[in-house]
């Protein structure tokens, strides 16, 4: 009986040796689905490490953009600054010439047009009334057209204007060098009387409503127009 005890009790450890043996056999077996070789870790892993240096080129391309636009913004402020300070140091500069006119004169200023017209208070003669009105910055009144004539008509005033032909008889130039091309002489004029008549002056008593220009002798004491245009 012992025997047989021992040889059954053999038969089940042996069996039960015999399972576990299977049993840690196929833990260590790879099961399907799960094999992973060495080239297919090192696929794995290289595909995980491209997102780092995509990232980094989208990255890159971005700044650049942002720089580029930083840089437009400053170009297009910049040139709005310039613009600024452009129109302004313009319009102080305008501002200036008419209070100098301004504070020079009781009668102030007339403006017509892009002009700013100063009338003299006093008389002199033509040589003088130019030298004024360079002091002031601004040239015996040249005129350009029919409204304007109108408008210097209207002030009633016998006055010198630029013109003269002091330089060469009958050849009348104004102030700025420019031949005189539009004329508004009176009627008979000019007629250089007494072969001492060069400079012009703006006269009341013809009878057309326009055509006022008298040519008289340079050192008559009359007042005179400045004109000052602004650009």
């Amino acid at each position: 009986m012992s025997e047989g005890i021992y040889k059954l009790d053999r038969n089940v450890i042996g069996t039960h040796i015999d399972s576990t043996t299977y049993a840690n056999v196929g833990d260590n077996k790879p099961k399907p689905g799960r094999v992973v070789s060495q080239h297919s870790a090192s696929v794995s892993c290289q595909w995980w490490r491209r997102p780092s240096g995509v990232a980094a080129l989208c990255l890159g391309l971005l700044c650049l953009l942002l720089l580029a636009g930083i840089i437009g913004l400053f170009v297009y402020y910049g040139d709005i600054g310039h613009q600024y300070f452009t129109e302004r140091d313009k319009l102080q500069k305008e501002r200036d010439i008419f209070q100098k006119l301004l504070v020079t004169s009781l009668n102030g200023c007339k403006v017509f047009g892009n002009s700013i017209y100063y009338v003299s208070t006093e008389q002199n003669t033509w040589e003088y009334a130019g030298q004024d009105c360079r002091r002031r910055g601004a040239q015996l009144v040249i005129i350009n057209n029919q409204e304007e004539q109108r408008f210097l008509n209207a002030l009633n005033i016998q006055t010198w204007i630029g013109l003269s032909d002091i330089e060469t008889e009958g050849t009348w130039r104004w102030v700025d060098g420019t031949n005189l091309t539009t004329a508004y002489w009176g009627g008979g004029e000019p007629n250089n009387l007494d072969e001492g008549e060069d400079c012009a002056v703006i006269y009341h008593d013809f009878t057309d409503p326009v055509k006022k220009w008298n040519d008289t002798p340079c050192t008559r004491k009359l007042n005179w127009i400045c004109e000052k245009v602004i650009d």
